[in-house]
């Protein structure tokens, strides 16, 4: 089964990494739900890709709100039923201190745009897969949650946090035909991370297109025996 018309909801749509899952998705057929915070930026990443309207729907949340990614859900519902795959890929990194230096809104700031955002857009979606018998989430965590590095103990913390979000997804809904991983990125080559690090070698950064190609690929249903699993990109690093 392809993507042909399969209702996938995408977060984070309008980053380095999730414009291009958004390209790579545009040429599947699939209807495209799109979320970031900016509905600005949403309009304008479905013009300059030129998603058409009757198959997109652009919805700006903050998915650390409970009560708004239940709200976006219910949207994309409306207007085509449920949701058959969720690719989590908002969230952001965070850093800069030791533990013992790190504030409690710093720490909480982190959580809220990596963790409680994805337990929110993955709790969600699950019950609108398990009428359906059929999901696919991809959860984009890190690889600082299987190599924690210093000066980020929060970011290390939420990555992990998500890992086991969706070891746990994997684990409760397997016999549901819901189908959860993870991938975990080393740094991603974006424009914001050149900025950040000018003088670095970026070739040997991940490139968002190797990751979209993977997300395609645990879409389908080649990769249903594949659940549970944290999956490297660390790219030549």
């Amino acid at each position: 089964m392809g993507l042909q018309d399969k209702v996938v909801l995408i977060t984070g749509a309008t980053g380095g990494l999730g414009s291009a899952v958004v390209r790579a998705y545009a040429t599947t057929g699939a209807r495209l739900a799109l979320t970031a915070r900016s509905q600005d930026t949403l309009e304008k990443l479905a013009r300059e890709v030129e998603l058409p309207a009757d198959r997109t729907l652009l919805y700006a949340a903050d998915l650390a709100v409970a009560e708004a990614a239940r709200a976006l859900v219910a949207v994309v519902a409306t207007r085509w039923g449920g949701v058959d795959l969720l690719l989590n890929i908002a969230g952001g990194w965070q850093g800069g201190a030791r533990l013992a230096e790190v504030a409690d809104d710093e720490f909480h700031e982190t959580m809220h745009n990596n963790l409680l955002s994805a337990f929110h857009i993955n709790r969600a979606v699950l019950p609108y897969m398990v009428e359906r018998g059929w999901g696919r989430i991809i959860n984009i965590a890190s690889r600082a949650a299987a190599s924690p590095a210093a000066k980020q103990a929060a970011y290390n913390i939420a990555k992990a946090g998500v890992v086991a979000l969706t070891a746990s997804i994997a684990a409760d809904y397997a016999r549901q035909g819901v189908v959860a991983n993870a991938i975990l990125p080393s740094i991603i080559d974006s424009p914001a991370n050149r900025s950040q690090m000018p003088t670095a070698d970026y070739s040997r950064w991940v490139k968002p297109e190797e990751i979209a190609a993977a997300l395609i690929y645990l879409s389908s249903d080649e990769a249903a025996a594949l659940n549970g699993a944290s999956i490297p990109m660390y790219g030549r690093m």
